[in-house]
């Protein structure tokens, strides 16, 4: 009698999607799981593991294995742990708050001493959380100046981000390469076609812009900039050069650093004015025309039509982990940030606006923000002739005042 209860228990724990008597949970309870789990992590700041077991062999005899294995990590795990089928009857779980890469795999051991005979047959990938900020996204010295030896110019800060990490030969990744979201086929045949026929469209206006540089100001016509893109790894974003060459990047720092720090509204240095900036820079750059270039990163796949705008170097060295959401997805030249206040708002609801963009993610967001950008960009255009046309008249009273 008591074997059949068991055996109804059982059923129960695996078939129940909520799964409130524990067991193996759904994938779609299990994912949720991961997803709250890296929320507390981001709050708290502790880490934890995600262990994925799945079967090298597939077929009946595979499934059968990952469900006695299942059975198995119920009995092995904590009562704080959890597991799951990751990918139903393909790959199975083990969620571990508060363990490390290197604790994930001595559990590992312990479950595969259990199933010695089968033990060849299942493959095993580690995952750990947080990864982005510690291990893996790190700032160093570039080795060799890029503006060449002999200059006065100090090396930049440029990223990396290996996000597999490797201790005693077992390897651990970050959870972002699973939770982050791949650009899907449409959005990506949408960005490739759109950006060709931009590039075509444009090019009489790329050609103008490029002589005007080239006469207004010595040096090139573009300007090559790193930032970080998806899951955190760098990319060299193009722009128009609307600054002098060998600039005094250090002052745009300070007035970051300043902006983060302080929490006001990401007002661009022209505002204060920027004897940085090259003859009509400021236009170019109010008009958005210094971006266009960037049309050449969405046809090469570095970047998207729309997403989260990609950050500084100096501006991901300010991160908190929470924000770090806002690489589970590819960046874009323009987003929700810039279409709801761009420069009249913070640092923080810049993040939040980019973190809301990536939740609600789909062609309709994305058409809705490709047609609010142009409105938006008019907007900011009127907004500094009508500054101008503003201070032009206060000059003018001051005169005939006096």
């Amino acid at each position: 009698m008591s074997l059949h209860i068991r055996d109804i228990v059982n059923f129960f724990n695996r078939n129940n999607k909520t799964n409130p008597l524990g067991g193996i949970h759904s994938s779609d309870a299990f994912r949720s799981m991961i997803e709250r789990e890296r929320a507390r992590a981001e709050r708290t700041g502790h880490v934890f593991s995600l262990v994925i077991f799945s079967s090298n062999g597939g077929g009946r005899n595979g499934n059968s294995l990952l469900e006695r294995l299942g059975t198995l990590l119920v009995q092995k795990v904590r009562i704080s742990d959890d597991v799951g089928w990751y990918e139903e009857k393909k790959s199975i779980g083990a969620l571990l708050p508060g363990t490390s890469a290197e604790g994930a795999w001595k559990f590992i051991d312990v479950v595969m001493k259990k199933i010695e005979e089968d033990k060849s047959r299942l493959v095993c990938n580690v995952y750990t959380y947080p990864k982005l900020l510690n291990d893996s996204f790190r700032f160093i010295k570039e080795a060799e100046n890029e503006h060449g030896s002999g200059s006065n110019h100090k090396s930049s800060m440029i990223a990396t981000s290996s996000l597999t990490t490797k201790n005693n030969g077992k390897s651990s990744e970050a959870i972002e390469i699973l939770v982050a979201r791949p650009i899907t086929p449409w959005k990506r045949m949408f960005d490739f076609f759109m950006a060709l026929v931009l590039l075509i469209l444009l090019s009489p206006l790329f050609l103008m812009i490029s002589l005007f540089i080239k006469i207004v100001s010595p040096g090139p016509v573009f300007y090559r900039q790193k930032r970080i893109g998806c899951l955190g790894k760098p990319l060299t974003m193009w722009k128009f050069r609307t600054m002098h060459v060998n600039n005094n990047e250090e002052i745009h720092k300070k007035h970051i650093a300043d902006v983060i720090n302080k929490d006001t509204p990401v007002v661009k240095l022209d505002d204060h004015g920027d004897d940085r900036i090259i003859l009509f820079g400021k236009f170019l750059r109010s008009t958005c025309l210094d971006e266009l270039p960037q049309l050449l990163n969405v046809l090469r796949g570095d970047m998207s039509l729309i997403g989260p705008r990609p950050l500084l170097l100096y501006e991901a060295d300010k991160l908190f982990q929470w924000q770090t959401r806002r690489y589970d997805i590819m960046p874009g030249m323009s987003g929700l940030w810039q279409v709801n206040g761009k420069n009249s708002t913070t640092f923080k609801q810049q993040i939040r606006y980019d973190i809301q963009y990536l939740r609600n993610v789909s062609p309709g967001l994305d058409a809705k923000i490709l047609f609010c950008t142009v409105p938006t960009i008019l907007r900011m255009v009127f907004n500094v002739i009508s500054k101008k046309s503003a201070i032009n008249q206060k000059t003018k009273t001051f005169f005939s005042s006096h």
